[in-house]
C-alpha cells in the first residue's frame, strides 16, 4: 500500500469518526467544535508534512557521495526577487561506487562558484560520462572575496560576509562497474 493512498484511507476514516461523533453524541457544542478544529489543523499539518511526496526538490544536502544525473541553475532575479537555485538531480552511491537508491531532486542555495562547478559538470555528463560528486564546505576567505570582487567589478554584499562556510562539489568520474566474466555456453 502506498504512503498517499494509505493517507487517504486515514482521512476518510477520521472525517468517519468525525461525523459520527457529532451525530451520534450528546457532548457539548464546544468539544464538537474543538474536535472540528483538530481535525482541520490535522489536515493542514498532513499537507506540511508530505511535501516531499509531492515530487518537490527538497532543500536538503544530497548523499555523499552521489551520481550526477542532472542540474539546474537557475540565477538570482531582482526584478522578481527571487534568491535563485540550484536543483540537482542525484543518486546515492555506496563506497564501492553501486547505486543505493532512487534518484532525487535536491535544492541548494545559488552561488556563483558552485553554479561554475555545475555547469562544467553538466558539460560531461553530456558527453556521456558518468559524475560522482562529493559535497563539502569550503571556508570563505574575506580577503580573497574582496580581491575578486574587486577584479570582477562586483559590490560586496553586506548578506555574503556573514557565511563562514560555502557549499563545494568536487566530481570525478565514475569508474566502469565491474563485471563477472561470461560464462561459454
Amino acid at each position: 500500500m502506498t504512503i498517499p493512498l494509505m493517507l487517504g484511507v486515514a482521512y476518510a476514516l477520521l472525517a468517519a469518526l468525525l461525523l459520527n461523533l457529532n451525530l451520534n453524541t450528546s457532548w457539548r457544542h464546544e468539544i464538537k467544535l474543538a474536535a472540528i478544529g483538530l481535525v482541520t489543523l490535522l489536515y493542514f499539518a498532513a499537507y506540511q508534512g508530505t511535501q516531499e511526496l509531492r515530487g518537490w526538490a527538497i532543500a536538503q544536502t544530497p548523499p555523499n557521495p552521489f551520481k550526477l544525473h542532472w542540474a539546474v541553475v537557475e540565477e538570482p532575479d531582482k526584478a522578481q526577487k527571487t534568491d535563485g537555485a540550484i536543483y540537482i538531480l542525484a543518486q546515492a552511491l555506496s563506497e564501492h561506487g553501486a547505486l543505493m537508491a532512487r534518484p532525487r531532486l535536491y535544492q541548494l542555495p545559488f552561488s556563483p562558484e558552485l553554479a561554475e562547478q555545475i555547469d562544467e559538470a553538466l558539460k560531461e555528463v553530456d558527453n556521456g560520462k558518468p559524475l560522482e560528486a562529493n559535497l563539502s564546505y569550503k571556508a570563505a576567505n574575506p580577503d580573497e572575496d574582496k580581491k575578486s570582487q574587486k577584479r570582477d567589478g562586483q559590490k560586496s554584499r553586506p548578506d555574503s560576509e556573514g557565511d563562514k562556510d560555502r557549499l563545494k562539489l568536487e566530481f570525478r568520474e565514475l569508474p566502469a562497474p565491474s563485471l563477472p566474466p561470461k560464462s561459454a555456453r
